[in-house]
């Protein structure tokens, strides 16, 4: 079976110049970047224009304009130097001792189920590329992904942004949710009110979380003045669940990681009138790396992730 006509005629060589000419839009630019000479040029254009029997740009003393034909080719040939540049970069990888790096930064409450499954998946999918991962508050966040420092942010959007420098994707729906230690008598009552939860000692979010704010005025609202036991500031997660246990504090947290922890034997979900804080947790990252590979298929494995988790969790 033949082969495609423009499989046959057409060179990577023919496809760069159309590239590179539908950018700069001028002869002596494009042939400046393909390190070649105007005149070679004109005859590479004049060759590939009598192949396909079709005019790629209007050309004229003063300008150069792409024809229909030639944006409908620029595009065919954008697309497929970037496959190329992208099969460069994954073979680079494969090469021994070389190791390509996906840095992510993310909130302590994003999901851990649907994060730790989004790993393995895709350290089966790519095994040369090794995952950094840290832990850090939405701000410092902010500040690592404009600054290039990370390429995937994992939070809520409780924060500013530039639409046009950041690409925002929703994964899931997040709330807050109340817990205590397993023995703890509210753990038992099928419905709690603010008035009783604000007669008890709390684990309190850092002031820069978007809950401390919503609990803070909940707080200001229902609690007395003679509370006897004083509250506890903290962003240290394990030191929160050690604090609830036996004792009558209480902690406001996400409801996955509650659910996490309370399927762990650790804490107990109360059932409070209406959550705190509800929105969506979303993955960012910058647009001028959104093309980026091992980015995509982290994003992709982290799609399927907080999917399965959402199954799993439905009663």
């Amino acid at each position: 079976m033949k082969s495609p006509y423009l499989q046959r005629v057409l060179t990577l060589k023919q496809l760069r110049l159309i590239s590179v000419l539908g950018q700069e839009l001028n002869l002596s630019r494009c042939a400046e970047r393909l390190h070649t000479t105007q005149p070679a040029v004109s005859r590479t254009l004049a060759q590939t224009e009598g192949l396909l029997q079709r005019t790629l740009f209007e050309r004229t003393t003063k300008r150069i304009v792409p024809t229909s034909a030639g944006l409908s080719l620029m595009q065919h040939a954008n697309r497929i130097l970037a496959e190329l540049d992208q099969a460069e970069e994954d073979l680079q990888g494969l090469n021994p001792g070389h190791r390509t790096e996906l840095r992510i930064g993310m909130l302590t409450v994003f999901s851990q189920q649907a994060m730790a499954q989004a790993i393995n998946r895709f350290r089966g999918l790519m095994p040369h590329v090794f995952l950094r991962v840290q832990a850090l508050p939405l701000q410092a966040l902010h500040e690592q992904l404009l600054a290039g420092q990370i390429d995937l942010m994992l939070s809520h959007a409780e924060l500013r942004l530039d639409l046009n420098l950041v690409e925002v994707l929703p994964l899931y729906e997040e709330q807050s949710a109340v817990v205590t230690g397993p023995n703890h008598r509210l753990a038992k009552k099928r419905k709690v009110s603010w008035e009783e939860l604000a007669r008890h000692p709390w684990v309190l979010p850092p002031p820069s979380t978007p809950v401390r704010p919503k609990l803070d005025r909940v707080l200001a609202i229902y609690r007395q003045r003679d509370m006897s036991e004083s509250d506890v500031e903290t962003d240290s997660p394990l030191l929160a669940i050690q604090l609830l246990k036996n004792s009558s504090m209480l902690w406001a947290v996400a409801s996955q990681q509650a659910l996490n922890f309370c399927q762990q034997g650790q804490v107990s979900i109360i059932n409070v009138p209406q959550e705190l804080l509800r929105g969506p947790m979303c993955c960012m990252r910058l647009h001028e790396a959104a093309d980026k590979h091992a980015a995509q298929v982290f994003v992709s494995c982290l799609e399927d992730a907080v999917l399965s988790m959402q199954k799993s969790n439905r009663p």
